[in-house]
């Protein structure tokens, strides 16, 4: 019976942890292992995990003083010891039917990666996101889905991972955003298969103070960089395939114009220098959703409503 080792970053959550927690106990598939990894926690984080651990043997604490994100993820892939990965962030909860379907799942297709859908819990409302369709493919098909930003994100959560994925991969620990873009298509590249299930097994809880809430010009910019090493490093280790980004550039300018519209000024002078995409491959509706977002910008800081289009 394979081990999963469930990694779980911890800063100030102490109004979710023992949700999540709860939500991993309640799994029907229980060969797991907890590891918690205190960031430097100022709240009762700590004091909540530490209460977990002390009644199970599989819960295990350790405390740093703070680092970030990619520190934390890279010091649970560390300790972990199972055959299998499962990153959940401390403030989401899991299906409990979640381990045990992704596990089966991975066995029956060979697979070393299992993504599944997600709800986005927000003011009560669940949000489902699903792929919509069962799959299972090759890493370069994979690969491909995932530049095209189809059924397949960047998000390290909602997938199972062999360990062996991880594999000299580690997140990087001098970014401050989106170092999941940096990071899990290498985990993907290491996998021989990768199978989608469409069932939405992971709760993502969008809370106050996430980093959309309130992202600066030099974070936004960080997304498409993110973006574009990948295209850069999957470029290299496939010279003779081609990889479309337009998707995920068109989402990162959006983001960009976002930033721009709803938390900068005119005496700001802030600069927006555009992705080069391939409008060919962006649905009319996304082009229209762009151009509306692109006039309000030129509108609000004085910009000239004439723009190179690539």
């Amino acid at each position: 019976m394979y081990k999963v080792s469930i990694l779980i970053p911890v800063y100030n959550v102490e109004k979710y942890l023992s949700k999540c927690l709860e939500s991993i106990l309640l799994q029907t598939y229980k060969n797991i292992e907890i590891i918690i990894i205190n960031d430097g926690t100022t709240d009762s984080s700590l004091d909540i995990a530490e209460l977990y651990a002390s009644k199970y043997d599989f819960i295990h604490v350790y405390s740093y003083e703070n680092a970030g994100i990619s520190t934390t993820r890279n010091r649970a892939l560390e300790k972990a010891t199972g055959d299998y990965y499962l990153f959940v962030d401390s403030d989401d909860y899991l299906n409990p039917h979640m381990i045990e379907t992704m596990i089966n799942e991975a066995i029956k297709t060979q697979s070393e990666i299992v993504t599944c859908g997600y709800c986005i819990e927000y003011k009560g409302l669940s949000i489902p996101v699903s792929p919509m369709r069962k799959k299972t493919m090759d890493s370069l098909s994979a690969l491909r889905a995932l530049s095209q930003n189809k059924g397949i994100n960047n998000y390290p959560w909602g997938k199972l991972y062999a360990a062996s994925c991880f594999k000299d991969v580690k997140f990087p620990d001098e970014k401050k955003g989106f170092e999941d873009t940096y990071t899990v298509f290498k985990a993907i590249y290491n996998a021989n298969r990768v199978s989608i299930i469409p069932n939405c097994y992971y709760h993502y809880v969008k809370r106050p103070g996430s980093l959309t809430d309130h992202m600066d010009l030099v974070q936004a910019y960080e997304m498409r960089a993110a973006y574009e090493y990948q295209e850069l490093c999957l470029h290299q280790w496939f010279p003779n395939e081609n990889f479309y980004y337009d998707i995920n550039f068109y989402n990162s300018d959006m983001v960009i114009l976002y930033t721009l519209i709803f938390f900068y000024s005119r005496k700001d002078q802030p600069v927006y220098v555009p992705a080069v995409i391939d409008w060919s491959k962006i649905n009319i509706f996304y082009r229209i959703g762009y151009v509306v977002w692109r006039l309000i910008a030129c509108v609000k800081f004085g910009w000239s409503l004439k723009w190179q289009e690539n």
